[in-house]
């Protein structure tokens, strides 16, 4: 029997909400229900559609506390993450679904690739069999790039991992990448399904997170849910994402770096990052 799938939409009224939902709705994979975690007491632009449901929280409260809300509502056996500034190619839930249902393990989580709007896919490297969450995250296996990814748009899981394992309402920042670091640290079982294919297609919507993350509060979060990691993938997590962060806000690059190479002991693959992220920098200030 085909298994329910609840998208969930965790939003603060972005203009492009009306997109996201409306390319779930559009899956040739039946969805189950579209549950829009709704940080904002704004009136929404949605489609008039039975299947959506609106969960309000805050304003303001955070994304993961909206995206745990909406989560604990919905109804389907799988859930379907999606970002308000965000849409699904119809194919998408079909093409997923169809590689999940090889797999005998019933603790997963799958990823695809995703088309950025310049056109570029990624991630280029692929999770091994085997290979530790954090290390396919953090680690560089070349110096041009190296990292895998895993966007939150393109994630898929049972709903009872996540309320096993939930997301930290706390957080306002590596929501995301917080909570697949706890899932490799609580369940070392954990298979990882990935796509290799680009099937979400990113827009890069107004006031993103990622973009104004406080590297002081990035290294701190490093420093506290990345202490049972080696040392390798410490540091190439603050030199490759926090160090970026340090650059962006011109501020507190220097214990950024000292900290990656004291609390961690970045692979000589990570350490031209120390001149390839300034020069990245100033060429997109350019």
């Amino acid at each position: 029997m085909p298994q329910t799938v609840s998208a969930v939409i965790p939003t603060i009224g972005r203009p492009e909400l009306r997109a996201a939902v409306e390319s779930a709705l559009a899956q040739t994979y039946a969805i189950h229900e579209v549950v829009v975690g709704a940080d904002t007491s704004d009136d929404l632009d949605l489609p008039d559609d039975p299947r959506v449901k609106v969960v309000r929280t805050g304003p303001r409260a955070g994304g993961n506390v909206a995206r745990m809300a909406a989560i604990e509502a919905a109804t389907g056996e799988l859930i379907a993450l999606l970002d308000d500034d965000d849409v699904w190619v119809s194919e998408k839930l079909q093409r997923q679904i169809s590689v999940i249902s090889e797999s005998s393990n019933p603790i997963w989580v799958s990823s695809t690739q995703v088309l950025e709007p310049g056109g570029r896919a990624w991630p280029e490297r692929l999770f091994a069999r085997g290979e530790r969450l954090p290390h396919y995250l953090f680690r560089k296996s070349s110096i041009r790039a190296g990292q895998g990814a895993m966007h939150t748009s393109t994630l898929i899981f049972p709903r009872s991992l996540v309320l096993e394992a939930p997301f930290d309402r706390s957080l306002r920042f590596h929501q995301d990448t917080d909570w697949l670091v706890q899932l490799d640290h609580k369940m070392p079982n954990i298979e990882v399904i990935q796509v290799v294919e680009p099937l979400t297609v990113l827009r890069e919507g107004d006031g993103s997170v990622s973009r104004g993350i406080d590297p002081l509060k990035s290294l701190a979060w490093a420093k506290r849910s990345l202490e049972h990691l080696d040392r390798r993938t410490r540091g190439e997590f603050l030199l490759t994402v926090t160090y970026w962060q340090a650059l962006r806000h011109k501020r507190a690059r220097g214990r950024v770096l000292w900290n990656a190479f004291t609390w961690g002991r970045p692979g000589w693959k990570a350490v031209p990052s120390v001149v390839f992220l300034p020069l990245k920098n100033l060429l997109r200030r350019g």
